[in-house]
């Protein structure tokens, strides 16, 4: 099964690349730590790199959204062309085993196995008397999934023809739903685990991460090999979550970063 060795190759690179990175990362972040010791709100140096990035992030893919949303509003025939060549290769790169495998992917990245995974994390979190995440995660894939109705309302892309499709499929096309809710959903669920595996060694992390982000690319692909979704319905599915959730998530660190640094300064001007 071609595409299962496919799925487990890039999550060993991902995981590869996420380990390799650590070291440099650690070592970055402490040579920051070290200049910016002369700042005298230098502990808000970290909340300041984060909004930043996040800021950066979401600007670059925003404007790649843009570009995209303009193709389709303007039905350029280029944009269509490459929507064509993807769909024909994947019509006929099929079989009983990819179909398997790729049917199974776009099932978990239906509304409701991934409602349930969310209720079962969230359920998880409120047990632990985790309740800052649990909003996190319930606010940022609930917020998505919505998000995501308004975009397909507005621009109403027709789907391929579903006479060549392998799932049965309804709505609009653009951007894609399995792609959108699972970048939401998984991207969101990266971020807790992260968290949550705090005092873990980072190769555990790491894999979370890796499997997160593999997952989200199987399920998007699952969707342009069903015939279901154009290849840019996908990519746009992808880019919106991120989006989403990089706002969301830098929203919430920043919000956990200041109220943190401001129970420590507190903290200290208590202490006689």
């Amino acid at each position: 099964m071609l595409f299962v060795l496919a799925f487990l190759i890039l999550f060993f690179v991902l995981w590869l690349i996420f380990l390799v990175a650590e070291p440099l990362l650690e070592s970055g972040i402490k040579r920051m730590a070290h200049w910016t010791t002369k700042f005298r709100y230098h502990d808000y140096v970290p909340v300041a790199l984060v909004v930043l990035l996040g800021i950066g992030a979401t600007i670059a893919a925003g404007d790649l959204f843009e570009d995209l949303a303009e193709l389709v509003h303007s039905n350029s025939t280029h944009l269509h062309g490459i929507d064509a060549r993807f769909h024909d290769w994947a019509r006929y790169s099929r079989t009983p085993g990819s179909t398997r495998f790729f049917v199974t992917m776009t099932i978990i990245g239906t509304p409701l196995p991934l409602g349930i995974l969310i209720a079962g994390v969230t359920a998880l979190l409120i047990a632990k008397k985790r309740w800052r995440w649990a909003t996190y995660l319930v606010f940022t894939v609930g917020t998505g999934a919505l998000l995501n109705l308004v975009l397909k309302t507005y621009f109403q892309r027709a789907r391929p023809d579903l006479a060549e499709a392998l799932r049965h499929a309804t709505g609009f096309s653009f951007p894609s739903g399995h792609a959108m809710g699972s970048m939401v959903t998984f991207g969101a669920l990266s971020y807790v685990a992260v968290r949550a595996l705090a005092h873990w060694q980072w190769r555990w992390r790491a894999a979370a991460v890796a499997l997160a982000l593999s997952i989200i690319v199987a399920i998007a692909s699952s969707r342009v090999y069903l015939g279901v979704h154009w290849i840019s319905d996908v990519g746009a599915g992808i880019v919106a979550g991120f989006i989403w959730v990089t706002a969301s998530t830098v929203a919430y660190e920043t919000f956990r970063r200041i109220r943190l640094l401001r129970a420590i300064r507190a903290k200290r001007g208590a202490v006689p």
